[in-house]
């Protein structure tokens, strides 16, 4: 089980370059519209796209911790789904689906 964890938190967390990539201009991501739930202005669309990578290291820490068995690598996995749950909420239409990874990780959370 812990293996099926760690791989839906890694992959989740690889997803998440899409996002960044896309909202810095680096690459357009074909089937990302970069839609909104409200308007965002140039340089805050910048750094959301940061924190798209931010949840991506996020992620990959917390699933290599969990991997390693670290003690620590739930509050890493607690703080990279708040962020990315902030995110997919920005960026509704085209990230939904991500909650359901959100869910996954927590569901790791109370089972390991």
């Amino acid at each position: 089980m812990k293996w099926f964890f760690a791989a839906v938190i890694i992959l989740h967390g690889l997803i998440h370059l899409m996002g960044g990539v896309n909202e810095l201009g680096l690459a357009k991501v074909e089937g990302l519209s970069g839609q909104t739930l409200v308007p965002i202005a140039g340089y805050l669309k910048s750094v959301l796209g940061i924190l798209w990578f931010l949840a991506v290291v996020a992620f990959l820490i917390a699933g290599i911790g969990l991997l390693t068995n670290q003690t620590w690598w739930k509050a890493i996995a607690v703080g990279a789904v708040i962020l990315s749950q902030v995110l997919i909420i920005i960026w509704w239409p085209a990230a939904k689906f991500g909650t359901v990874a959100n869910v996954l990780v927590l569901i790791g959370l109370f089972l390991l």
